[in-house]
């Protein structure tokens, strides 16, 4: 628990860190894209940490272009 409080706490030290100069130009994009990335990551390693089983992306993919290959497979037959 106390390493989640770690990531959460850095999270936000590198949130200070960065979105007052971003305000500063008025970047609202940036600070938007920052943001979503920033909470993203912090999510991620805090689930890492409390060992939940987080999916590949390349399962995703996958599972996406799998039905493709076959048809196009099946078309050089």
């Amino acid at each position: 628990m106390m390493m989640a409080i770690f990531i959460l706490i850095i999270s936000a030290v590198i949130a200070f860190a960065f979105i007052p100069s971003l305000k500063k130009n008025k970047e609202t994009k940036t600070i938007v894209i920052f943001s979503i990335f920033l909470l993203l990551g912090a999510a991620l390693n805090i689930a890492i940490l409390l060992k939940v089983k987080i999916p590949s992306p390349l399962d995703l993919i996958t599972y996406i272009f799998s039905p493709i290959k076959d048809y196009i497979v099946s078309l050089t037959k």
